[in-house]
């Protein structure tokens, strides 16, 4: 095997995921090349020290803090949808009223009339595209867990 090939090896190697013919193969590459025998040497140090490692669990009061702000969290959301959901609904109301009785009252031009529910429409459709971009593109953000 190439110099290359048995330095790709070397961590298969420490782990003990070689078959015997491959750890026989890099066994004899270390014992004759310095540069990739200090490499294994550094990997099995390495290993060493992530094997004394230990996660250090949380306190009862970092549980404790943990727990209420995720409730925090959805108790928020929650209002926010209700919130966002009645102002949408009262919006439209609104707008279906305003326009029933601008197109029942007869002494308004229709030019008038045309402009308002231009203006309506064209307001209704950059909404829903808004909308419906922040919700499509909220999926794929990659840096929505960062904050400033």
């Amino acid at each position: 095997m190439k110099h290359e090939e048995i330095k790709t090896l070397i961590a298969a190697y420490i782990e003990g995921e070689l078959d015997k013919k491959e750890s026989l193969l890099v066994e004899a590459h270390l014992r004759e090349c310095a540069g990739c025998r200090k490499e294994c040497e550094e990997l099995n140090q390495l290993e060493e020290v992530l094997n004394k490692m230990e996660l250090r669990k949380p306190s009862k009061d970092t549980w404790d803090v943990y727990w209420s702000s995720v409730y925090n969290k959805l108790e928020r959301r929650i209002g926010w949808i209700f919130l966002s959901l009645g102002v949408i609904i009262l919006a439209f109301w609104g707008g279906y009223q305003a326009v029933e009785q601008l197109m029942t009252d007869p002494d308004k031009p229709l030019a008038l009339k045309i402009g308002i529910l231009a203006l309506l429409g064209g307001g209704i459709i950059v909404f829903v595209s808004i909308l419906r971009e922040q919700l499509f593109f909220r999926k794929k953000e990659r840096y929505k867990e960062i904050r400033r």
